[in-house]
């Protein structure tokens, strides 16, 4: 199961659900997108499902492709390529991905929250079985084997998903209007950058 709603609970601002503005993305299926860009750079969530997803059992036994949605946190770096001089963390005009603060809301009001970081150090710990959800930048060292895994990065020119996360909607939580909000936070060319994206609005269903 990959209901992020099992990490925390939290009050926080109900602005965090705002919505920058609804698209439909390249495969009929919703967008939510940036309003603009900080420092050459935009995200946007890519929903797989418009909803409604209707219940499905707590224990997941019942649980179906209906009962769920992904969102492709997507990151574009519309920065000029300089050089390709090193790695993607060092690259000029890279975007190095930090982490990622995820704020669930529903009819607007708080419902959930989780802190997600890339590998080496993913967290929450108990979510190993997502490492291969975020795009990590291996460098070779001294290898082959090269296993020296580093944080993700956007290069200049690039559009790509940073992370993929998702939610099953169980019988015991709250019926009506989800929002899944993103704060990716990283740097570029060593200063720091938030980037805030929305999902689509998606209708949980008994």
């Amino acid at each position: 199961m990959f209901r992020t709603r099992l990490i925390a609970v939290a009050a926080l601002p109900a602005a965090a659900a705002l919505i920058a503005g609804l698209v439909v993305g390249h495969a009929g299926t919703p967008t939510a997108r940036a309003g603009s860009l900080t420092h050459g750079l935009s995200a946007y969530v890519l929903a797989t499902s418009p909803g409604p997803l209707p219940a499905c059992s707590e224990d997941g036994s019942n649980c179906t492709a209906a009962n769920q949605v992904f969102q492709h946190i997507h990151v574009a770096n519309r920065n000029a390529l300089e050089n390709q001089n090193g790695n993607r963390l060092t690259v000029p005009n890279a975007f190095d991905v930090d982490s990622i603060d995820e704020v669930i809301s529903v009819d607007g009001q708080p419902y959930s929250e989780v802190h997600w970081t890339p590998p080496p150090n993913i967290t929450p710990s108990g979510f190993t079985n997502y490492s291969a959800r975020w795009p990590a930048t291996v460098v070779c060292g001294s290898g082959p084997p090269c296993t020296d895994v580093h944080n993700p990065a956007v290069v200049p020119g690039e559009d790509i998903a940073a992370f993929m996360t998702g939610w099953i909607h169980g019988d015991t939580e709250p019926n009506g209007i989800y929002v899944f909000t993103f704060t990716i936070h990283g740097t570029l060319n060593g200063d720091a950058v938030d980037l805030t994206a929305s999902s689509p609005p998606i209708r949980m269903t008994a």
